[in-house]
């Protein structure tokens, strides 16, 4: 399949951009968010933790996750070519090996209908990830510390607001906004990321189901390409 999830159909994108955003607030919603507010299934995740921090640790440690450049170099060249992932669902589309791999986490994830992607993802040290807004306003990223540093801890910055991962702690954030991150510790950052439809109304939530549901067909390209298969 031609091109990247993130850049086709530029135009429809954008302007479904601006009227979810506009819907939300515009420019005065917030960069970062408290997790119970606007993504209650998070209980859930850190309820499981344990299991959840144990499938992702044992999973990084046998097996070297793919660099993004090799899933959509069009992306990582604008964001980074280094960033490492593994999809344990891509567009509601299930990994055959995270059956395996992270059995807690897919299970949980697949009775939480508004979650569209769950990955994990390795920052190793002294990669960052350049300046770059979201390419879709339809969604909204949950963070939870998996494997990070003590000493100089990697960090993000979202608009004009910081946050420093810790291992257990989560966060929401509006990646429609400009963002970037920095792992200058010496060791690799290691988190789950859970991107979910944003809170709209329900007209707007219609909309943006039937959007990202055209974009189904890349969930099995993209698992392919971060599986090396």
């Amino acid at each position: 399949m031609k091109g990247s999830v993130s850049k086709n159909n530029a135009f429809l994108r954008k302007f479904l951009n601006k009227i979810f955003l506009s819907s939300v607030g515009g420019n005065q919603r917030p960069p970062l968010l408290a997790p119970n507010k606007v993504f209650p299934e998070s209980k859930i995740l850190e309820s499981h933790f344990i299991e959840i921090h144990e499938e992702i640790t044992f999973l990084i440690n046998k097996r070297e996750l793919t660099r993004y450049k090799d899933i959509d170099p069009v992306r990582a060249a604008e964001v980074s070519e280094n960033w490492k992932l593994y999809y344990a669902l891509f567009m509601w589309e299930e990994n055959d090996r995270a059956r395996t791999d992270c059995p807690t986490l897919l299970r949980l994830i697949k009775d939480m209908p508004n979650v569209i992607n769950a990955t994990i993802a390795v920052l190793e040290p002294g990669v960052t990830l350049a300046a770059h807004e979201g390419p879709y306003a339809g969604i909204l990223r949950y963070h939870i510390g998996i494997e990070v540093p003590e000493k100089k801890p990697p960090y993000i910055r979202v608009m004009n607001e910081y946050y420093t991962w810790e291992v257990g702690k989560s966060i929401v954030l509006d990646d429609c906004y400009e963002h970037e991150v920095y792992n200058e510790a010496d060791n690799k950052r290691v988190i789950l990321m859970i991107d979910f439809m944003r809170p709209m109304n329900a007209p707007l939530h219609f909309i943006n189901l039937c959007c990202l549901k055209l974009k189904k067909k890349w969930g099995g390209v993209m698992i392919n390409k971060a599986n090396n298969d």
